[in-house]
């Protein structure tokens, strides 16, 4: 809206509650069109959700810390496999060892 001139604290008050009525019609009428197409609050939170979830999941920040774990676990992986090598490894070595036959 174009003004031309200053407006009175009248016509500004009188704008206001215009506004805020034809914003009250369209939030009625939005809510009425959820309903018909069988929009619940509910249902507008799962999509909403849904919705949020798979842009986090194809974030670059999301790829690269997904990426980053996973090579991570593969490492850790890899140490216990090898740990668990190196203990039956010695535990072997042990029972070779002609003391560990004298405690029986």
């Amino acid at each position: 809206m174009i003004m031309h001139g200053p407006m009175s604290a009248g016509s500004v008050e009188e704008e206001i509650n215009t506004l805020r009525q034809v914003l009250l019609a369209k939030e009625k009428h939005s809510a009425e069109l959820k309903r018909k197409l069988g929009l619940s609050p509910l249902n507008e939170l799962k999509q909403n959700l849904t919705k949020g979830w798979q842009d986090v999941q194809t974030s670059n920040v999301y790829k690269k810390t997904q990426e980053t774990l996973s090579v991570a676990g593969q490492k850790t992986t890899a140490a216990f496999s090898t740990m668990g090598t190196v203990l039956s490894r010695k535990l072997g070595d042990m029972r070779a060892l002609p003391f560990s036959n004298s405690f029986g």
